[in-house]
């Protein structure tokens, strides 16, 4: 399967959030909101979702009982959502896909730093 080049760069944009909401919620950035938009264009229409990628990065998951735990929380369930987001535009997640979606996140987040 071909992914066109602005949704790939759009789910990587996703899956650094997911990388990154381990310290703490993701900021609401234009990058985010940018990579959402995309994927969405190339969605079935339905924009649930991408709402609840949206606000799941903003989750503070401050009810989950501990630190330790908000830490894994944060990323476990915005990997969650962005596996709806995947089926949302075609994509069935599974290990090859989701692999190479975090090596890329991976990437981007090392030059970032």
């Amino acid at each position: 399967m071909t992914i066109d080049k602005r949704l790939w760069l759009a789910l990587v944009t996703l899956a650094e959030l997911v990388d990154q909401v381990e310290d703490g919620p993701a900021r609401p950035t234009a990058a985010a909101r940018l990579a959402l938009a995309i994927c969405h264009e190339h969605s079935d229409g339905d924009r649930e979702p991408f709402i609840d990628f949206w606000r799941q990065m903003l989750d503070p998951c401050e009810n989950s009982g501990t630190p330790t735990i908000a830490r894994y929380c944060r990323p476990t369930q915005l990997q969650i959502q962005l596996r709806r987001v995947l089926r949302a535009v075609g994509i069935e997640p599974n290990h090859k896909i989701e692999i190479a979606l975090d090596q890329a996140a991976r990437k981007s987040n090392a030059r970032a730093a």
